[in-house]
């Protein structure tokens, strides 16, 4: 395989839930935000609704990141065989901290690199994430100021309280915490991104089902829900009200994926989303960062 076939490989698997790839580039980004907007060296981190795996706070706790915690309404699945480990020796390979650097001659019998021998096992790096199921990000079960950092990608948009989920999130962070966030605004079951905009309030609750019991990440990437999963349908200025209504100091508020604002069409929609600009309909995925103030 050549280079050029690796990186094409490793950009697939780069949006695969279930993926190392994936959860090694969630880790990446969200820690260079972090140290962009001025936390390089996070105490404590939890992450939001991990989905079908830790594999995320895994590379935050290969970093050195001594506490981590998870919450999620759903339980976890079991990982694929050796998925933890396989991460591991990914992070050997690619990552570049000077104890993961690491190489054999497949001709040797035994190799080694100087404080390779430190680096922690998998099950040790596992070891270190508190892991919460089956609770609401309205009422974390973690005490006040604990984190300074927390984070979550396209679990944002299926809380049915935004606000009870930002206040806690504050609660939970220490004065100047972070909070990152990747949030997917796009209709999760339709071709047309902006399809569920159509329903009003009524018919939308109709239809849609919340996460919990048998509908899970895992549930529906394997196809067994075919149903319309549940989003609170904010769009990008409500979220950043939201954020500032708890107590926030948004400093980047940055669209990720649009769509075409000829494909937007707002008199289609239901109230109160007919009204909204088209500029702001058109943002699909955004990325927050936000402090505590």
């Amino acid at each position: 395989m050549s280079d050029a076939d690796l990186v094409r490989a490793l950009k697939e698997r780069a949006g695969a839930n279930d993926s190392i790839v994936y959860a090694h580039r969630v880790y990446a980004e969200t820690a260079a935000l972090a140290r962009r907007h001025g936390l390089a060296a996070p105490r404590a981190v939890l992450e939001i609704g991990p989905g079908v795996n830790l594999g995320s706070l895994f590379c935050f706790a290969a970093s050195g990141v001594r506490a981590l915690a998870a919450a999620d309404v759903t339980p976890l699945p079991p990982p694929p065989p050796r998925f933890y480990e396989t991460l591991r020796e990914y992070l050997l390979a690619t990552e570049g901290f000077a104890w993961w650097r690491a190489w054999a001659d497949v001709r040797a019998e035994e190799a080694s690199f100087p404080s390779l021998e430190a680096f922690p096992p998998a099950a040790a790096l596992l070891g270190r994430i508190d892991h919460r199921t089956g609770v609401s990000s309205e009422t974390l079960p973690f005490g006040d100021e604990t984190f300074d950092l927390v984070y979550s990608v396209a679990a944002l948009e299926h809380v049915p309280d935004p606000a009870g989920t930002v206040s806690e999130m504050r609660r939970a962070l220490r004065p100047g915490g972070l909070a990152v966030h990747e949030i997917d605004l796009k209709h999760h079951g339709a071709d047309d991104p902006l399809k569920f905009l159509e329903w009003d309030d009524a018919e939308w609750k109709r239809r849609a089902t919340h996460y919990g019991g048998d509908v899970s990440l895992s549930a529906i990437l394997g196809g067994s829900f075919g149903g319309e999963i549940f989003c609170n349908r904010l769009r990008r200025d409500d979220w950043l009200a939201v954020f500032r209504r708890a107590g926030f100091t948004v400093e980047a508020a940055e669209p990720v994926v649009r769509v075409h604002e000829a494909r937007v069409r707002p008199e289609r929609f239901a109230e109160p989303f007919r009204g909204r600009p088209v500029e702001e309909l058109s943002v699909l995925s955004l990325r927050l960062v936000a402090r505590r103030a």
